[in-house]
């Protein structure tokens, strides 16, 4: 009979702090530890105990601080193991190395969290946030995470596929007695309750931008003419000199990105070198790898100078978003009414020397990247996979749907269609899930999670 091996891994990153963490799960944990302890001691379970941690030799190798939590109340569902160790990259390696030697082996990526949710510790809606909880880079997207792992979403997927059962079970009792029986409330009830279904399937897919936005962020760039002002808002929005600005066009000739976070959503802010003809081969070159940039950013924030403004417009030849930008308002002797917020067709006016109109600015830009999410959600699909399979939880209700019109409804293809939407609802959940899927979906985590 084939057992599960222990697995050990640091729990907390690599390099030198106070404290570091190593994790063991797996039926040989309590052994371990025993076997790590001076004085040989089996530990209680989930109680922090001091101990001297000795190598085969009976050397101390530190002075430690040791949980075990025995399977199933812990994390993996497995017997586990946490020393709490000096933070010291050679104790840590020493360590770890001293654990294999004693009968476990290194973790994969993920292994513990993937153990977690074989064991029935978690779904995979809840596994998958526990890395994106790590990663947040905003509280927004903390927010998000914590509910996903939390499992938010994953009670209102089962809400959905008690419904969806509820419905299916109607149209099986039928096919069960007799299809020519179909009673008179059969059909007006499986429309009501599958058009809601398929409401409540689409919101959840136009959530979908919101969750990727908080997760993966967006990048905009700056682009425009020269001497335009695109370091000057650059810095201005991160309140720091990240930039160097001059009034001597072509200063900027490569981008400078920095991290900016927008009410939530992390965003990445390029500026780029100004746009125009160029002899002089190192601006030129910054000049095409702007044009390369603006193709593959979410948004372009299209800078030119109010008092020297020119005719192109950068809508015709940009594929994403952009919003037109007049700067340097500060320096007009008077200015129009329309100048103090925007003006119709997303033109913004700004000084991005004393923050005026830049409020409205980031309100436009922020309009701009959640326009096809709707409200803002308590819980929204975070990841590619999520919302692939939500489509196909939504697909066969609207076949099932038009079925439904006909006279009178083929009950056996729309038991064939539910039953593809319920399936949908099962790989959601991880009930159902390839191992590479799996593969692909672990292997993204840090080892020692």
């Amino acid at each position: 009979m084939r057992t599960t091996p222990t697995i050990v891994a640091p729990a907390t990153p690599p390099g030198v702090g106070g404290l570091a963490v190593v994790r063991l799960s797996g039926p040989e944990s309590p052994r371990i530890l025993k076997q790590l302890d001076s004085r040989h001691r089996i530990l209680p379970t989930h109680r922090a105990t001091h101990l001297h941690v000795v190598d085969t030799s009976g050397e101390i190798i530190d002075d430690a601080v040791a949980v075990y939590f025995q399977a199933p109340h812990s994390y993996t569902g497995e017997d586990v193991v946490e020393i709490s160790c000096h933070g010291s990259p050679l104790v840590v390696q020493k360590l770890v190395h001293l654990i294999c030697d004693l009968g476990a082996r290194l973790a994969e990526p993920g292994e513990f969290t993937r153990r977690a949710f074989l064991n029935g510790k978690m779904d995979l809606i809840q596994a998958e946030a526990v890395a994106a909880f790590i990663g947040a880079q905003t509280s927004e997207s903390s927010r998000l995470n914590r509910r996903l792992l939390q499992g938010r979403l994953s009670t209102q997927i089962g809400h959905l596929k008690k419904r969806l059962v509820t419905a299916l079970g109607q149209i099986e009792y039928v096919l069960d007695i007799s299809e020519e029986e179909i009673g008179a409330d059969l059909v007006p009830r499986l429309t009501a309750d599958l058009t809601d279904l398929e409401q409540e399937g689409r919101a959840l897919l136009s959530s979908y931008r919101w969750g990727q936005l908080l997760n993966e962020g967006a990048v905009v760039a700056l682009a425009g003419p020269p001497n335009s002002g695109k370091s000057t808002l650059f810095n201005y929005l991160l309140q720091d000199d990240r930039a160097i600005t001059s009034p001597v066009p072509g200063t900027t000739r490569d981008y400078i990105s920095a991290n900016f976070h927008l009410e939530g959503i992390p965003l990445q802010l390029m500026d780029t070198a100004g746009l125009r003809s160029s002899s002089d081969q190192i601006e030129k070159a910054g000049i095409d790898k702007t044009r390369s940039l603006i193709d593959s950013c979410d948004i372009v924030l299209w800078i030119q100078d109010v008092n020297h403004p020119t005719d192109e417009d950068p809508g015709e030849s940009i594929a994403v978003p952009v919003l037109k930008i007049f700067n340097k308002i500060d320096l007009l002797p008077s200015k129009p009414n329309s100048f103090q917020a925007k003006s119709q067709g997303q033109e913004i006016y700004i000084s991005a020397l004393t923050g005026e109109g830049v409020p409205e600015l980031l309100e436009e830009m922020k309009g701009l990247l959640i326009r096809d999410q709707g409200p803002e959600r308590s819980v929204a699909l975070a990841t590619i996979r999520q919302f692939e399979t939500m489509q196909q939880f939504v697909q066969p209700l609207e076949k099932s749907l038009h079925l439904l019109r006909q006279n009178p409804p083929p009950l056996e293809l729309i038991s064939f269609e539910l039953r593809e939407a319920l399936n949908a609802l099962d790989l959601l959940l991880g009930k159902t899930t390839p191992d590479e899927i799996l593969n692909t979906i672990f292997r993204e985590f840090c080892v020692g999670k």
